[in-house]
């Protein structure tokens, strides 16, 4: 998310490997045996504005996009969710419709979360039918979402400098006063948290409540993905992906700055080995192959 205080088609024009030449910039900088290294596999047309949020859902075996398209926090209606195949091509553009700047997305028994301001949205994967809007009250500008086994929802609240729980459609503050919370994902009974503003990477332990420093130097830090046994991914919104081991070690493994394109998100296909990227300003999603 950038954090400011701050048609259905099926397109031939995709931009496969095969068919564009991968620039320097795209290419990770390391060889390292234990970092992963990517290859620019394809592009999407430019169909999807302001591209916030990339997931696959195994189950569809679709990729589905957050588009802001207008205002970052205006109530506009602009806002959309896209489908998309494994090949890159746009299916439906205009998915789900009607939201205002649509962030993070997290799937969990058919049905799709996305938060929008200061509301979270439940969409029905099967038919892309709105479901329910439940309003978090107090929230400032929600960004990411993640759900438990038991169906637990945590929402962070960048704007807030807050994270949100909801249990059986009951809301509350869970986490407060941590400072510019943006990515969020549930790990093995912990929430894994990058944090905007210090420019971290950090781990709740939900048992004992607390906050364990993973990484830091993670500027604009943004989408986090796990990446199996090895470590983590972590986007930074400028237009880099950073590999962050168990120790912390941080390698920059993306850079797509110099060209202007951002790394809004990051998403991971794990039995592809593939690596989805949200693009933001350049309206697309973008696919690596992780070696």
């Amino acid at each position: 998310m950038l954090f400011v205080l701050g048609s259905c088609t099926n397109s031939s024009e995709n931009k496969l490997n095969d068919e564009r030449p991968i620039a320097p910039s795209r290419i990770s900088d390391t060889s390292e045996n234990q970092v992963p290294t990517l290859t620019f596999l394809w592009e999407t047309d430019s169909l999807l504005t302001t591209v916030e949020s990339v997931l696959y859902d195994p189950q569809s075996q679709f990729i589905y996009s957050a588009n802001i398209e207008g205002d970052f926090m205006e109530k506009d209606g602009q806002g959309s969710i896209s489908k998309i195949n494994l090949d890159g091509d746009i299916v439906e553009a205009r998915w789900v419709t009607g939201l205002d700047a649509p962030t993070g997305l997290s799937i969990s028994n058919g049905s799709l979360y996305t938060t929008d301001i200061d509301r979270l949205i439940k969409i029905e994967v099967a038919t892309g039918e709105i479901l329910e809007v439940i309003p978090i009250e107090g929230a400032t500008a929600l960004n990411d979402v993640t759900i438990t086994p038991d169906e637990t929802v945590y929402t962070s609240d960048t704007g807030g400098n807050t994270i949100f729980k909801m249990e059986d459609s009951s809301v509350s503050s869970f986490i407060q006063e941590i400072e510019t919370p943006n990515g969020l994902v549930y790990n093995e009974n912990t929430l894994l948290i990058s944090q905007w503003t210090p420019e971290i990477l950090q781990t709740y332990d939900l048992q004992s409540e607390s906050l364990t420093k993973i990484a830091g130097s993670l500027p604009q830090a943004d989408g986090i993905e796990i990446l199996g046994d090895q470590g983590y991914l972590v986007s930074s919104w400028g237009g880099r992906v950073y590999f962050v081991d168990h120790e912390g070690t941080t390698t920059k493994i993306l850079d797509t700055s110099s060209e202007g394109i951002n790394a809004a998100d990051v998403s991971v296909i794990s039995d592809r080995k593939m690596m989805l990227v949200a693009t933001f300003s350049n309206n697309t999603v973008s696919a690596y192959q992780i070696e």
